[in-house]
């Protein structure tokens, strides 16, 4: 779950506070005490939905050895 909350800080440092709307993460491999992790979103899409824009990002947390430990989906409402 600790994986899952620094994937979220990198999320919400990425969209700002109060802008996120779906998130979601399948945990893939163990994380060990003393591991190093990197969170990355990539921009899968920008659609507008009642009037209101949003991005689609995918997740992906890796270790220090490059090996995904989680994988996830977010969106997010964006700002003209």
């Amino acid at each position: 779950m600790l994986t899952m909350g620094l994937t979220g800080t990198m999320l919400t440092n990425y969209v700002g506070d109060g802008r996120l709307t779906k998130f979601g993460v399948r945990f893939t491999k163990q994380v060990w005490p003393g591991d190093s992790l990197t969170a990355k979103a990539t921009v899968e899409a920008i659609r507008a939905e009642g009037g209101q824009r949003f991005v689609d990002l995918q997740l992906s947390t890796v270790n220090q050895n490059g090996e995904e430990v989680l994988s996830g989906y977010a969106s997010a409402r964006i700002d003209p």
